[in-house]
């Protein structure tokens, strides 16, 4: 009896000792990713990519600084510009985008969270 207790106590010792080796070691172990990004991390904070679309210009609220554009498919598009948006063409400035309606217009823009935000819009002329 005395040796069944004697084993019994070595072998809780034993496996306490590799138990607490294991925990210790992978404690100690340096972080591999630690102060780096991931892809997944990058594609998060980065902005969204440029993308442009050509069509009519259809309809301008410059109090909502809003502005819709018809592609050739015959969708509509909503965008938002604000004092940053580049504006070329047959007018020189965002405010002169009310009077342009009907022209054929290339718009550069981002979508973020709020919709699609133009940062440059190149008047081509009425169609």
């Amino acid at each position: 009896m005395k040796l069944i207790t004697t084993l019994t106590w070595t072998s809780a010792f034993a496996a306490g000792l590799f138990l607490g080796g294991l925990v210790h070691s992978s404690a100690q172990q340096p972080d591999e990713n630690r102060g780096r990004t991931t892809p997944q991390d990058q594609t998060k904070d980065r902005a969204p990519e440029p993308a442009s679309i050509t069509g009519e210009l259809t309809r301008v609220n410059p109090q909502a600084m809003t502005f819709s554009v018809k592609s050739a498919s015959g969708a509509e598009m909503l965008f938002r510009f604000d004092d940053k948006t580049i504006v070329s063409g047959a007018e020189s400035n965002v405010a002169g985008l009310a009077t342009s309606n009907g022209a054929e217009v290339t718009v550069t823009y981002r979508n973020d969270n709020a919709g699609n935000m133009a940062s440059k819009i190149e008047v081509h002329g009425k169609r």
